[in-house]
């Protein structure tokens, strides 16, 4: 199953609902990185990068040709502004996830299901959760996962390039508000809630490396295995495809394409890199109003060996 880990790293940064307000200072080493395209009008300019919402420590992808495009950029674009705390979105998460009434975490899954459950609350020790919906269950135990990983909001690509974009005085803009985010998984019915918290369980279970796979294959540029990954994440749920992909990436273009029409100027626009590969996506549709874009940043170069693995870990 690899749904939750796109969900986490490559489409939404939920995880970073528990950031706090600073981020790290941005390195430049002096090599090449993760894919970039570009796209050129006669007036305007737009640099398209994928990002990895959230990371582990000493990943070496905040290279010389990012840093160059955000310093160049007159608005730099992100899919959801960082916010500065997790008290600042908290009567907001309040708001869409807390229930009317308690409702116990067993009984929201089929009796011959809820080992899983059972163990993950046993090593993960979440706070009480029989008040939230599950959707916020399954998010909550996904991004506790994934911090006992190592993986951290404050070291994605989103919190160094916002960092990045207020050293160098550069306006931000957000695609999205985390509010907008979340009201997807607040919209599903309880029954396809019940489906991402199983499927985030499933998940749960020796998912490190194949977490570990996804950021070397997004640093080594390698668009087409991220690519099939996605294709394969949603094969199962046409639903969430739709609210979490395929809307997203339709609004998010007729808004590029349209402030580069009445604002002439570079947009640097960083998304979850998983809207930049698979059916349907940001690029693609970008093409449909006449806005080619162009890789400019070719793969690093992978091995025939770190792709083959990556291969192997993904059939797990």
């Amino acid at each position: 199953m690899f749904l939750i880990r796109f969900l986490l790293l490559l489409l939404l940064p939920v995880a970073a609902l528990a950031a706090p307000k600073t981020a790290p200072a941005p390195t430049t080493p002096a090599v090449t990185g993760p894919a970039m395209w570009e796209i050129k009008t006669d007036t305007a300019k737009v640099t398209l990068f994928g990002t990895v919402h959230t990371l582990p420590r000493d990943v070496d992808w905040f290279r010389p040709h990012v840093v160059a495009a955000v310093d160049s950029a007159d608005l730099v674009v992100l899919e959801t502004l960082p916010p500065d705390s997790y008290m600042a979105v908290a009567p907001m998460i309040e708001r869409l996830a807390r229930l009317p009434q308690p409702h116990a975490l067993l009984l929201r899954l089929p009796a011959a299901q809820r080992g899983p459950l059972v163990e993950a609350l046993a090593r993960l020790k979440p706070p009480p959760l029989e008040r939230y919906e599950t959707w916020y269950v399954a998010l909550t135990l996904a991004n506790m996962q994934a911090a006992e990983y190592g993986f951290d909001p404050r070291i994605g690509a989103e919190a160094v390039l916002a960092a990045r974009a207020r050293i160098r005085q550069k306006p931000l803009h957000g695609l999205e508000t985390m509010e907008e985010q979340l009201i997807n998984f607040d919209a599903l019915p309880e029954s396809d809630q019940v489906q991402l918290l199983l499927t985030t369980l499933d998940d749960l279970s020796g998912s490190k490396q194949r977490m570990e796979y996804m950021v070397k294959a997004w640093v080594d540029g390698d668009i087409d295995w991220l690519a099939r990954q996605m294709n394969r994440a949603f094969s199962g749920s046409p639903m969430l495809k739709r609210m979490l992909m395929d809307d997203r990436n339709e609004r998010w273009a007729a808004w590029i394409a349209r402030k580069i029409q009445t604002e002439p100027q570079h947009l640097f626009v960083a998304v979850g890199a998983g809207h930049l590969g698979g059916a349907g996506n940001l690029i693609e549709i970008l093409g449909r109003y006449g806005l080619e874009a162009k890789l400019v940043t070719p793969p690093v170069g992978a091995t025939g060996a770190r792709r083959q693995a990556r291969q192997n870990v993904s059939k797990k």
